[in-house]
């Protein structure tokens, strides 16, 4: 969780890592590389879509990784 929340754009791609420390931990996976979230109340659709990043992953990927979810409001 972020101290603060973090406005993020549409048609912006960012990249969320992670620095664990300690012993070894559980990891998720078969992950989706699109979820399309649609509001119950107002049905206005985001859509969140997950890619490789650059650089060492530490054997995460899309579809296995250490970021379980991601909480946003509108």
């Amino acid at each position: 969780m972020f101290k603060e929340p973090v406005e993020i754009l549409p048609n912006v791609s960012y990249t969320a890592c992670a620095t664990l420390k300690g012993p070894d931990s559980h990891y998720g996976t078969k992950g989706l590389r699109k979820v399309i979230h649609e509001s119950p109340t107002t049905g206005a659709k985001t859509c969140f879509t997950f890619c490789y990043a650059a650089g060492n992953n530490n054997g995460t990927s899309v579809e296995d990784g250490q970021i379980p979810e991601i909480i946003f409001y509108t």
